[in-house]
């Protein structure tokens, strides 16, 4: 299989997915989730049986100006509920409790609301960008270090560059999708949501570094071989191996997100992390090796002309 004849087409699709993501992200903005913008928490044990999710919540929707609720299991008979409405008066509280008694028979000793400031959730939103900054800088220097005794005519800092363009790739389509869900049906941006992303950065960099060292492993096999022909022949060799992994991983969040498609914290954790594996599958095989191909021709053609 040729894949590099086509491709410019690839990174059309890969610019044109990350524009209308990035227009998603300013258009409609991420929602950010009670963990990062504030709210109250509130903890119940329930004494034989755990009721679902979704019976919470519509039992809960009979209080008024509770704003959004995220209901999240504890335990094996323990429910954290997370209220956007910052300050419970003692009134909003007495009735939250009468709707969860609906719901079930809860210890009500077990039944404490703590309110989470918003300058938590604003550290936290700042420590959340520096993981993702430092993850993506640890992951460049690492591909450059791995590679440095790679074989011309690429340098090693351009693969680690290629694989930190992909996970940029990567990581934002996914965020896109979220902004306009969250326009549409309210999804927000939550710890789940993060850690999905960054799993997602750790799957998809192995994908990428799989392909780069059959590249390197081929260079040294193949001395006379051109470069473009080299990576064609490593993207064949890896390609069964990227897809079949990529698939196990997506078949079983499939099964996570059906299966628990009514708990919303592990919904949007399994949609994020599916989203983020399926474009990590393309970026891998489509993007990352072709683009350092692009970087070799460029400088080719950019050198010639210097000597004319």
């Amino acid at each position: 299989m040729d894949f590099l004849k086509y491709s410019k087409i690839y990174f059309t699709i890969g610019i044109l997915l990350i524009v209308a993501s990035l227009f998603s992200i300013f258009y409609y903005g991420l929602k950010l989730g009670i963990d990062f913008e504030g709210g109250s928490s509130l903890s119940v044990e329930y004494k034989t049986e755990r009721p679902d999710n979704s019976k919470i919540k519509e039992a809960l929707g009979q209080v008024k100006d509770l704003g959004s609720v995220e209901v999240q299991p504890t335990g094996e008979l323990g429910v954290i509920i997370k209220i956007s409405q910052k300050d419970i008066s003692s009134e909003t509280y007495n009735n939250v409790i009468t709707e969860l008694e609906k719901t079930g028979e809860f210890d009500h000793s077990s039944a404490g609301i703590e309110t989470i400031s918003p300058l938590i959730g604003k550290e936290l939103k700042q420590k959340t960008i520096i993981v993702v900054i430092v993850s993506l800088l640890a992951m460049l220097l690492y591909i450059a270090f791995a590679f440095k005794n790679v074989s011309k005519p690429v340098t090693s800092f351009q693969y680690g560059f290629s694989s930190t363009l992909m996970l940029f790739h990567d990581i934002i389509i996914p965020l896109g999708v979220l902004a306009y869900l969250g326009h549409v049906s309210g999804a927000q941006l939550t710890i789940p949501v993060i850690t999905a992303l960054l799993t997602v950065v750790g799957y998809c960099i192995n994908n990428t570094v799989v392909v780069f060292d059959r590249i390197r492993e081929n260079l040294i096999k193949n001395r006379g071989m051109k470069y473009e022909d080299i990576v064609n022949k490593s993207l064949n060799e890896t390609l069964t191996r990227c897809v079949n992994t990529s698939l196990t991983v997506l078949f079983t969040l499939s099964a996570l997100y059906y299966f628990f498609a009514n708990e919303e914290s592990l919904k949007y954790f399994t949609l994020t992390a599916g989203i983020g594996v399926f474009v990590g599958i393309f970026s891998s095989v489509f993007l990352a090796s072709p683009l350092l191909v692009y970087w070799l021709k460029y400088r080719e053609g950019k050198h010639l002309t210097k000597n004319k």
